[in-house]
């Protein structure tokens, strides 16, 4: 396993690709998780991204399986689109807690702890 997989819904590919990372598209539920089936087989990503829109379309016991899944670490990006900021703050240290071994915290900027 040497890199890092982004399976990204058709409007936000093109934006991963510009950024570097090895992307594919879904539409829908079959299409990711046909796409993480494959990736998981293939066996050159360490981390496989799902954007926030196509993770939620998947069922919860698949979602459940892939987060207990440590090799490759499978994890959702947080969707631009979706939730209200507090809600993406969440899912940001959820990530970075999963894929680091720490629960990291944010300060607003100027802001006191």
């Amino acid at each position: 396993m040497t890199d890092a997989l982004v399976v990204a819904t058709p409007a936000t590919a093109t934006g991963f690709r510009l950024g570097g990372a090895r992307t594919v598209t879904a539409a829908n539920a079959d299409q990711t998780i046909a796409a993480v089936t494959q990736a998981i087989a293939d066996g050159q990503a360490a981390v496989i991204a799902v954007h926030g829109a196509l993770w939620s379309l998947v069922t919860a016991p698949i979602r459940a399986a892939w987060t207990k899944q440590a090799s490759p670490l499978i994890l959702t990006l947080p969707d631009e689109d979706g939730d209200v900021s507090a809600a993406k703050d969440a899912a940001l240290r959820d990530l970075l807690a999963r894929a680091i071994g720490y629960q990291i915290t944010f300060t607003p900027s100027g802001g006191t702890p």
